[in-house]
C-alpha cells in the first residue's frame, strides 16, 4: 500500500522537500511565535512553537516505515562510524538518570536539548542526496541569511531594541548594548551564530570552487561575505568573531604546509585585526557598547561569571557522572523546577531560563565521564569528516571543510553561550553532518 502512493523517488524527493521548509522555518520560527504570541489561545501557541518537531518526527515515522527506504533496509544506511562515541554517549546518559534518581521525563527533556536535531542527521543517512539539492539548499540559506541581515540593519538604523520580556529589565536603548541586530531571532548571540554558519558555507565554497567560479561570480559571493560580516558586527556578539576567528586559524595551523588551508590561517589573522580595530572603535564611539563591557568587567554584574560560580558548586555533587540530564542548565531544569537551582546566585537577571553556557551545564549534568564521552564523539566527527574532505570532489572538500570548521566554531560558541541546542544554531552542524556521512559512507561503499 505505501509502495503504491509513496514509491522510492517520490518519498525521497518528498523528505528532500521537507528538510527544505524545516530549514526555512527555523529561520523564522522565533519571530512568528513572539509577535503572534499574546494573540492566539495557548494550544496553537504551543503547537506552532513545536512545528519543526513535528515535522521531524513526521519524516523520521516516514522513513522507519517505507518498506524500501527504511524497515530492513535501515540499520544497513544508518550504519556508520560515530555512531558508536554517540550511542555511547546516549547509554551514559540514561546511566545518569538512573544513578541520579532523575525523573524519566525531565531526563529525556534534558538530553533532547542537546541531540533533538540528530534526528535530522539520522534521515538523511537513508536518503539519496543529489549534489544538486545540495546547491540549491545552499543558495536558498543565502538568500535567509542575507534577509536575517537586512533586518538587523533596519533594527540598529530604527533604534530597535533586543526582544526583553520585561521592558523594566533593560538598562538603556543605546547601540551596543540594548540595541543589537538580532534579526527574526530571539537574541543577537543566536543571529550572529546562524549568520557564522553561513559566513563559513560561503566562505569555504569561494575557497574550494575558486578556480572554477568566474571573477563575476568571485565578487558577488565576496560581497555576500561582507554583507554578513558587517550584520555580525552589528550583533555586538562577541562569541561569534572569537568562534570564526578559533575555527580558521585551527584548520589553518593544522593544515599549515599545504599552501591553500594557509590562506585560512590568513583570513584568521585578518579577523583578529578587524575584531581588535572594531572592537576599539566601538568602545570609543559607542556609548552603549561601552557601558556593556563596563557591565561584563564588573563580576558583581557579569552573569556568565555568577553562572559559572553556580555551576561549580553544583559539579561538587557528583563530579565524576553528574547530576543528571535536565537536572541544571538545560531549560528541562527550569521547565521542571530542579532542585539544584537553590544554588542559583541570587544576581542572576530574572529573565534568565537557561544557564547561558553549554559547556558548563554538559560538565555538571554530565560530569566528568559525560565530558571526556561528547568530546570522543566530537573527535570522530571531525576526523571522519577531515578524511572526507580529502577527496578528490569538490563538492565533498566543501561540505566536509564546512563540519569540521563550524563543528569547532560550534563548540566555540557553546563555551560562552547556548549554542548547542538553540535550533538555529545546531541545525547547520546535524543536516550538513548528515549530507556528508550519506556521501561519505556511499563512497566507502563502491571503493
Amino acid at each position: 500500500m505505501i509502495e503504491k502512493y509513496l514509491p522510492v523517488e517520490r518519498t525521497n524527493r518528498l523528505l528532500l522537500v521537507a528538510t527544505v521548509l524545516l530549514v526555512i522555518w527555523t529561520s523564522i520560527e522565533l519571530q512568528f511565535t513572539r509577535i503572534w504570541g499574546n494573540l492566539l489561545p495557548g494550544i496553537v501557541r504551543m503547537a506552532i512553537s513545536y512545528t519543526g518537531e513535528m515535522l521531524l518526527v513526521a519524516m523520521a515515522l516516514i522513513v522507519i516505515i517505507h518498506p524500501q527506504i527504511g524497515r530492513r533496509h535501515l540499520l544497513a544506511k544508518l550504519k556508520n562510524p560515530i555512531n558508536g562515541s554517540l550511542i555511547l554517549f546516549m547509554s551514559f546518559a540514561l546511566f545518569s538518570m538512573f544513578v541520579n534518581n532523575v525523573p524519566f521525563t525531565q531526563g529525556v527533556f534534558g538530553v533532547r536539548a542537546l541531540f533533538q536535531y540528530a534526528i535530522l542527521f539520522f534521515i538523511l543517512l537513508a536518503l539519496d542526496i543529489p549534489a544538486s539539492w545540495v546547491k540549491k539548499v545552499f543558495h536558498l540559506i543565502i538568500g535567509l541569511a542575507i534577509f536575517q541581515s537586512i533586518i538587523g540593519f533596519i533594527q540598529i538604523a530604527l533604534l530597535i531594541p533586543l526582544p526583553l520580556r520585561d521592558v523594566s529589565q533593560r538598562r538603556s536603548i543605546a547601540v551596543g548594548e540594548e540595541v543589537r541586530a538580532f534579526g527574526l531571532m530571539d537574541s543577537s548571540n543566536t543571529l550572529a551564530g546562524f549568520l557564522v554558519a553561513v559566513l563559513l558555507l560561503v566562505a569555504l565554497y569561494v575557497f574550494v570552487y575558486r578556480q572554477e567560479l568566474s571573477t563575476k561570480k568571485k565578487t558577488i559571493y565576496l560581497v555576500i561575505v561582507a554583507v554578513l560580516l558587517t550584520a555580525i558586527a552589528l550583533t555586538f556578539s562577541r562569541q561569534a568573531f572569537l568562534a570564526l576567528i578559533g575555527c580558521f586559524a585551527i584548520i589553518g595551523i593544522i593544515n599549515r604546509k599545504n599552501n591553500a588551508f594557509r590562506i585560512l590561517l590568513k583570513v584568521a589573522i585578518g579577523l583578529i585585526i578587524l575584531f581588535i580595530v572594531g572592537y576599539g572603535l566601538a568602545l570609543a564611539f559607542l556609548e552603549g557598547f561601552a557601558q556593556r563591557n563596563l557591565y561584563t568587567l564588573d563580576l558583581t554584574k557579569n552573569y556568565r561569571f555568577l553562572i559559572i560560580l553556580s555551576g561549580l558548586e553544583v559539579f561538587m555533587f557528583n563530579p565524576i557522572a553528574g547530576v543528571g540530564p535536565g537536572m541544571f542548565g538545560s531549560n528541562a531544569a527550569f521547565v521542571f523546577n530542579s532542585p539544584f537551582h537553590q544554588f542559583m546566585h541570587e544576581g542572576l537577571p530574572s529573565t534568565m531560563r537557561t544557564v547561558d553556557n553549554n559547556a558548563l551545564y554538559v560538565l555538571v549534568e554530565y560530569g566528568i565521564i559525560g565530558v571526556i564521552l561528547l568530546g570522543y564523539f566530537l573527535f570522530k566527527v571531525l576526523k571522519e569528516m577531515t578524511l572526507f574532505a580529502e577527496r578528490n570532489q569538490l563538492i565533498y572538500k566543501w561540505v566536509g571543510l564546512f563540519v569540521v570548521t563550524f563543528g569547532i566554531a560550534f563548540v566555540i560558541m557553546g563555551l560562552l553561550s547556548t549554542a548547542w541546542e538553540n535550533h538555529q544554531i545546531a541545525l547547520w552542524f546535524w543536516l550538513f553532518l548528515g549530507i556528508g556521512m550519506n556521501w561519505h559512507m556511499k563512497e566507502k561503499e563502491n571503493e
